[in-house]
């Protein structure tokens, strides 16, 4: 008895080919769609943290001053100033205060917010930048940038930091916080 031997036809050797293409398409396409996904991941993360740090900074630096302070220097919805309080003298009453300046600048055109420690001659002590800050970040109500005495009469500070970071150069993330400051030091 002769055995016969019979090879793979070209129709079945190309549909095997096809189907293993299309399930190493798949695959790849998993990969890349969770990879891009944990870099999206990533950086609302990291986006969120700093928005949360820039917050933080301003919180506590507000919270050390009083009305009088943000409100003689000018405040604009761009731009604060202010010596923060250090202490109350026994014999007046009043505040002491620090003798160098916390001033805050958010400049549009670059997206950046700074907070420089100036002395009171004018020199630079310290500054910080926070880059891809996208508006304004002081308001004494919501939607209302503040102003020359909005300090005094609400004796708050609202502060939005919205914060913008790209994925890939295809992607743009942003994040807002909002936070109401009650300057107790009056």
């Amino acid at each position: 008895m002769r055995i016969k031997r019979r090879g793979h036809t070209l129709v079945e050797v190309l549909v095997v080919a096809f189907i293993l293409g299309i399930i190493i398409m798949a695959l790849f396409l998993t990969l890349t769609t969770g990879e891009f996904s944990s870099s999206v991941s990533i950086a609302k993360t990291d986006l969120q943290a700093k928005v949360r740090r820039v917050m933080d900074w301003i919180v506590k630096d507000v919270r050390q001053t009083n009305p009088i302070q943000i409100n003689t220097n000018n405040p604009t919805a761009n731009h604060i100033k202010f010596k923060k309080v250090t202490g109350i003298d026994n014999d007046s009453g009043n505040h002491t205060l620090s003798s160098n300046y916390i001033e805050y600048n958010y400049t549009s055109v670059s997206g950046s917010l700074t907070r420089n420690e100036v002395s009171e001659d004018g020199s630079m002590l310290h500054s910080w930048v926070f880059s891809n800050i996208t508006q304004s970040p002081f308001y004494t109500a919501t939607e209302v940038p503040l102003a020359t005495d909005g300090i005094l009469t609400s004796k708050k500070l609202i502060i939005v930091i919205t914060g913008q970071s790209q994925v890939r150069n295809s992607l743009t993330l942003n994040q807002t916080l909002t936070e109401e400051v009650k300057i107790r030091n009056d």
